[in-house]
C-alpha cells in the first residue's frame, strides 16, 4: 500500500505556519543581511531601532519603568521614522523588565514597523 504524498495546500499550511513562527527571529537579521528592496531605508530604520535599545538599557533599573508614544526620531526626518520604547514589569519573574524599541515608517495603509525586545534584570543584594 503506497502511501499518499502530503497535497499542495497541507505543504502551504506547515510553510505558512513554520514562517509565522520563525519572523521574529529573523526580521533584523534579514533587513541587514539580505536587502530584498533596494533601498537604504529598511537599514536605517534597523540602525535607529538598536540606538533606541541601546539608549533604553543605558537607563538604571530604577528609571527602566516608563513607556513613552511615538515620537519622530532626530535624523531620521527625510523618511518620516518615529520610534517608540517601552518597559514593563516581567509579569511571571520578580525584577524582570520587558523593554520593547519599536520604529516605525510609511503611510497608513504601508505602514512599516521593527522591534526588539530585551529582559532586563537586576539581582537583590
Amino acid at each position: 500500500m503506497a502511501a499518499n504524498g502530503r497535497t499542495l495546500f497541507e505543504k502551504l499550511i506547515y510553510v505558512g505556519i513554520a514562517t509565522f513562527f520563525l519572523w521574529p527571529f529573523v526580521q533584523l537579521w534579514s533587513i541587514k543581511a539580505i536587502p530584498l528592496i533596494n533601498s537604504d531605508t529598511h537599514l536605517r530604520a534597523s540602525v535607529a531601532l538598536e540606538n533606541l535599545m541601546e539608549g533604553a538599557l543605558e537607563r538604571s533599573y530604577e528609571a527602566s519603568g516608563y513607556t513613552e508614544g511615538f515620537k519622530p526620531i532626530p535624523g531620521y526626518e527625510d523618511i518620516g521614522l518615529n520610534g517608540k520604547i517601552e518597559a514593563v514589569p516581567q509579569p511571571d519573574f520578580p525584577d524582570c523588565l520587558l523593554v520593547r524599541a519599536q520604529v516605525k515608517w510609511g503611510g497608513f495603509p504601508f505602514t512599516k514597523t521593527i522591534s526588539l525586545e530585551y529582559l532586563k534584570s537586576r539581582t537583590r543584594p
